[in-house]
């Protein structure tokens, strides 16, 4: 195993670019900047090795451990975020050129010849409360041409990395900082808000310009094994062997903090999902401010003062966050179990206020992480927010005097985690 030097890191990166690769090819609330991944990566592991993202988001890790030549597997269970980490880490080798113009050509000739077909799939798709939420955010001329678009996305085989990239594109139109064809602002940061003054852009030239920039960006990606594997799994039921990991490297959502399905279902409906179905399936992610459903637990002394200290002001929120430390508890132990002997799990963390309370986010993780699961704290280290870079959430439509949010979010925590080597 390497020794690392983890005391003489600088996990800032101010200055340096993550654009790079197909990071930006689709806005994602919260990512981590690609230089943290690649930093762990390259100081614990070596070529051929088995790097984890178990909440992958849309695939910063698994990326970067594809362009390291390690063997990438990330595990959400988000449809978007997976849909973007699959084209993210699919080489394509195809023309852009032609394959613009053979989907925004077909769409064209739809809007302008056939806009009773494009009226009737708008009728017919949705079900009442879909269309309620598709007619309060997209004017009628951009849903028409959203439909010719994903008419003419449809053409291709479903479940193909080329079907995969080029739906992965059409959402790229929609969720943007500037909230792209929709009528919301910040949709990028999953704070989106209603803008009844702004123009859209025409979502057909949007696509053409950005599917021509990415299909270069997806043809230059590296052609090696092993290939990154991207799972529908639940973090806290890893289908992945014991012993098997040689790294862990991955960002938990924010307690109470950031939901983002508010952004990722303007596009998912578009992709034929109910907006109630949508609506359930949010209320099981992590962090979630659902409390049914989940197995709570006694935490740590440490952790339980923090939720005492909380409930005391609100025991709802006591609710939220001692659901939140249960389920991450249940995920740190998929991590220590799937994680080979000697080796080491990255935590990315926020850190999170409720109702006045900093609730010590990641030093309570680190707490059960150590107490409760059997992991070694290697280190805590603090490292300082670009908050614009991060796309982090700001309070509905302001630009003075700062939300809670952002008051809070000037600095995450990088938790530095070591299972046990086996003793002989």
């Amino acid at each position: 195993m390497i020794n690392p030097p983890i005391n003489d890191i600088d996990l800032n990166f101010h200055n340096e670019t993550s654009t790079y690769a197909t990071h930006a090819i689709h806005a994602f609330a919260a990512k981590f900047p690609p230089q943290l991944p690649r930093t762990f990566i390259e100081m614990l592991t070596n070529p051929g090795d088995v790097i984890l993202d178990p909440m992958n988001g849309s695939g910063t890790t698994t990326l970067e451990a594809y362009l390291l030549n390690r063997f990438g597997i990330g595990c959400d269970i988000d449809p978007l975020a997976i849909k973007i980490a699959k084209a993210k880490v699919t080489r394509l080798n195809i023309d852009g050129s032609e394959i613009a113009e053979e989907v925004c050509e077909y769409a064209k000739n739809l809007l302008i010849n056939e806009p009773f077909l494009l009226r009737e799939a708008l009728e017919q798709r949705f079900d009442e409360k879909t269309k309620e939420f598709i007619n309060y955010w997209f004017l009628p001329e951009t849903q028409m041409e959203l439909m010719s678009l994903m008419l003419s996305i449809e053409r291709f085989e479903r479940d193909t990395p080329l079907r995969e990239f080029l739906e992965v594109i059409f959402s790229s139109i929609i969720v943007t900082k500037s909230g792209g064809v929709t009528r919301a602002r910040d949709l990028a940061h999953s704070r989106p808000h209603l803008d009844i003054n702004k123009v859209p852009q025409n979502a057909i030239d949007m696509y053409q310009k950005r599917l021509l920039k990415f299909a270069t960006v997806v043809s230059e990606l590296p052609d090696h094994e092993p290939r990154p594997i991207i799972l529908s799994c639940d973090t806290k039921n890893l289908e992945l062997p014991s012993d098997s990991v040689d790294l862990v490297v991955t960002s938990p959502p924010y307690a109470n903090a950031i939901d983002y399905m508010r952004a990722h279902k303007f596009s998912l409906v578009w992709f034929g999902i109910p907006i109630t179905q949508l609506s359930n399936l949010r209320k099981i992610y992590i962090g979630s401010e659902s409390t049914s459903k989940s197995n709570l637990v006694i935490l740590p002394p440490f952790t339980e003062s923090i939720l005492e200290k909380l409930g005391n002001i609100d025991s709802r929120k006591e609710a939220i966050l001692r659901k939140y430390y249960s389920e991450m508890r249940e995920a740190i132990a998929e991590m220590f179990r799937v994680l080979k002997p000697g080796h080491y799990a990255i935590l990315v963390v926020g850190t999170s206020t409720m109702r006045g309370v900093d609730v010590k986010t990641p030093y309570c993780l680190a707490d059960i992480a150590e107490k409760d699961v059997g992991f070694h704290v290697v280190d805590i280290k603090s490292r300082e927010l670009d908050r614009n870079r991060r796309m982090l959430p700001v309070r509905n439509g302001v630009t003075n005097n700062k939300s809670v949010i952002e008051q809070r979010m000037h600095t995450e925590e990088v938790i530095i985690l070591r299972k046990p080597a086996l003793e002989y």
